[in-house]
C-alpha cells in the first residue's frame, strides 16, 4: 500500500526530478519508464476518487435527511400567517399597479412554496391594485387571469390602470380587444380607475356603470372624442358616487370636454382638463378659451381644484365685477405667450377667496413686457385671495422675477414656492441676459427684519447656475434663526455633457433637518416619451 499522504516534498524523490517544470523532452524509453512509475500512483488516484464519490454520495444522504428536520423548525415556518402577509404587502410596487408578471409581485409571491402561494392568494391586498398593458390581454387566459386577479382582491376597492396605444395614433389592435368586460363586473368596488386613449364606445360602456366608491379616475380620449361624448360621460352616474370623484381628463383636444349649452355638473369636486400635444405645438383650436374656462367653472360650482389648459381669444372680454368662485382652493393653468394678456384679463376676472394653491405654466413666455405685466397680474389676484400657500410659476427666462419676489408680501401665507429663474426654450441658451439667482436668495434672507416670506417651509428654484456661497449662506440663516423653512431643491439646466459638475455635499444640511436636493438637468433634444408599457401608472 502505498502512502496516501502527498506534498510537494515528495516530488524530490522522483527519478525524473531534475527534468520536471523544464522544457527537456524525454528519449522513448524514458516515457515507457516514466508511465511504468506512475501505474501505482494512478492507482492510488483512483483509490482517493473512489472515496471521494462514496463520501459525497453519504454527504447527500445525510443533507437530505437533516433538510426537512431543519425545515421544521425554521424561522419563515413559524411567522405568523398574518405577518408574512404584510411582508407581501410590502412587496407590492408603491408608485404604479401592480403588474401580471411571475417576475414582479405579487404572483412572483406565489411561487416560493406551497404555504406561501396559499397566504397570497388568500390577501385581498396582494390583489387590488393592477395595470393592463392592453395590447397583451387579446389571449382568452389573459383576459380570464384578469377576472381572477380581481375576483382574490375581495371585499377590497380597485385600483386599476389600462395602457393602450399612444392617444395620438390609432389602435394596432382590434377593437373588441378591451379590459371592460373583465372590469365592470367588479364596478362597485373601484376607487381608481385609469385608461389611455379612451374610445366613444368605451367611454359610452364606462357611463352606464355605478361605481359608488370611485375616488380618482384618469381617461385620455382618442381623437375622435367630441363634445357631446364628453358631456354625456360626465352627466353620467359612474360620476354620482356617494364621494364625488377627481376627474383627469387628457385628449388631444380638451375643449370638447366642456358643452356649448348651458349644463351642471355639481357633482364634480377635482377636475383635470390636460392637453396631450407637445409644448411646440400650442393651438388654440384644441385647448379652451376664457369664455369655456369661466362657463365651466360657473356650472361645477362644487369644484375645490381645477386644471386647464388655457387659450384666450375674446380679447374684448372683460368680466366687471370679477366671478366669485368660493369653494376653489386649487388652479392650475397652462397658457401660452401668443395668448398671455387674455390669460392675465382671465385671471382679474376672478375672485377666489379660499384658493390656496395656484400654479401656472407659460409656454415659450420670452417677451419680457407680457411677463411683467403677467406678475403684476398674480400680485392682484394674491391680494383678493389671501389664503395662497402654495405658489408654482414657470413662465421662463422671468426678467422681472426680482421684483415680484420682493412684492411676495401680499401672499402673507406661503409655505412652497416653486420658481423658475431661467428655464431652456430653443436655441436661447446663448441668447439670455444675466440671471438674477443672488438677489433672489438676498430677497428672501431670513435675517432681514422685514422677512417678506416668514412661514416659507419649501423653495424650489429652477435655473442656470448658482454659487454654492449663495444659497449655502440662505440655508445656514434659516438653521441659525430656526426658521421653519425646511425643503430646498435646485435644478440647474446644463448644455454639453462634456461640462464638469460636481455635485456639492449636502450631508451636513441634511443632518441638521434641512431636506436639500441639487438636481443637474441637461438641456433637452426632445420631449420623447420612452416609458416602458411594464412601468404601470404612477400614483400619488
Amino acid at each position: 500500500m502505498m502512502n496516501s499522504s502527498y506534498d510537494l516534498s515528495d516530488l524530490l524523490d522522483s527519478p525524473f526530478y531534475e527534468y520536471l517544470n523544464t522544457n527537456y523532452i524525454p528519449t522513448d524509453s524514458q516515457i515507457i519508464e516514466i508511465r511504468t512509475h506512475l501505474i501505482p500512483h494512478e492507482a492510488e488516484l483512483a483509490r482517493i476518487e473512489s472515496l471521494i464519490a462514496d463520501l459525497t454520495a453519504q454527504r447527500a444522504r445525510v443533507k437530505s435527511y437533516i433538510a426537512p428536520h431543519k425545515a421544521l423548525i425554521s424561522c419563515p415556518r413559524r411567522l405568523p400567517g398574518e405577518l408574512v402577509e404584510q411582508i407581501f404587502v410590502d412587496c407590492l410596487p408603491t408608485t404604479h399597479n401592480a403588474v401580471m408578471s411571475v417576475r414582479e409581485p405579487p404572483l412572483l409571491l406565489g411561487r416560493i412554496c406551497s404555504g406561501w402561494r396559499s397566504i397570497a392568494l388568500s390577501a385581498p391586498k396582494l390583489w387590488n391594485s393592477l395595470h393592463i398593458y392592453a395590447p397583451l390581454i387579446s389571449t382568452q387566459e389573459i383576459k380570464r387571469g384578469i377576472t381572477e386577479w380581481l375576483t382574490r382582491s375581495a371585499p377590497l376597492p380597485i385600483l386599476f390602470s389600462a395602457q393602450y396605444n399612444s392617444i395620438a395614433y390609432p389602435r394596432t389592435y382590434p377593437e373588441n380587444d378591451t379590459v371592460l368586460p373583465q372590469l365592470i363586473p367588479f364596478s362597485a368596488r373601484w376607487s381608481d380607475l385609469s385608461f389611455t386613449n379612451v374610445s366613444p364606445d368605451e367611454a359610452f360602456s364606462l357611463a352606464e356603470v355605478n361605481a359608488p366608491l370611485l375616488e380618482n379616475v384618469k381617461l385620455d380620449f382618442r381623437d375622435d372624442f367630441d363634445e357631446l361624448d364628453g358631456d354625456r360621460l360626465l352627466r353620467s352616474q359612474m360620476f354620482f358616487g356617494g364621494q364625488p370623484p377627481k376627474i383627469t381628463i387628457a385628449s388631444a383636444i380638451p375643449r370638447c370636454i366642456v358643452p356649448n349649452t348651458h349644463f351642471t355638473w355639481e357633482h364634480i369636486t377635482h377636475l383635470a382638463l390636460i392637453w396631450e400635444r407637445p409644448a411646440h405645438s400650442f393651438s388654440g383650436v384644441s385647448v379652451l378659451t376664457a369664455e369655456m374656462a369661466y362657463r365651466l367653472m360657473s356650472s361645477c360650482r362644487s369644484l375645490k381644484s381645477l386644471e386647464l389648459p388655457l387659450y384666450y381669444s375674446e380679447l374684448d372680454l372683460v368680466v366687471d365685477p370679477p366671478m366669485s368662485f368660493p369653494t376653489l382652493e386649487s388652479l392650475r393653468l397652462l397658457s401660452h405667450v401668443s395668448t398671455l394678456p387674455g390669460t392675465m384679463c382671465f385671471l382679474d376676472g376672478l375672485v377666489l377667496a379660499q384658493l390656496t394653491t395656484l400654479h401656472l405654466t407659460i409656454q415659450d413666455a420670452r417677451d419680457g413686457w407680457s411677463r411683467s405685466h403677467l406678475l403684476q397680474c398674480i400680485e392682484r389676484l394674491g391680494v383678493r385671495s389671501p389664503l395662497i400657500a402654495d405658489l408654482h410659476l414657470d413662465c421662463t427666462n422671468l426678467p422681472s422675477t426680482l421684483a415680484f419676489v420682493q412684492n411676495l408680501h401680499v401672499f402673507s401665507r406661503l409655505q412652497c414656492l416653486d420658481l423658475a429663474l431661467w428655464k431652456p426654450v430653443g436655441n436661447d441658451w446663448c441668447n439670455i441676459y444675466k440671471t438674477v439667482e443672488t438677489n433672489f436668495f438676498e430677497a428672501l434672507d431670513p435675517t432681514d427684519v422685514s422677512n417678506i416670506c416668514p412661514e416659507l417651509r419649501e423653495l424650489s428654484v429652477c435655473s442656470r447656475d448658482f454659487g454654492e456661497g449663495v444659497w449655502m449662506n440662505f440655508l445656514q440663516a434659516n438653521i441659525d434663526l430656526g426658521t421653519k423653512f425646511r425643503r430646498l431643491h435646485l435644478k440647474l439646466w446644463y448644455l454639453y455633457d462634456t461640462w464638469e459638475i460636481e455635485v456639492p455635499d449636502v450631508s451636513e444640511y441634511r443632518s441638521r433637518g434641512m431636506d436639500v436636493v441639487v438636481e443637474y438637468i441637461r438641456v433637452p433634444v426632445n420631449d420623447a416619451n420612452s416609458r416602458s408599457a411594464w412601468e404601470g401608472i404612477e400614483r400619488h
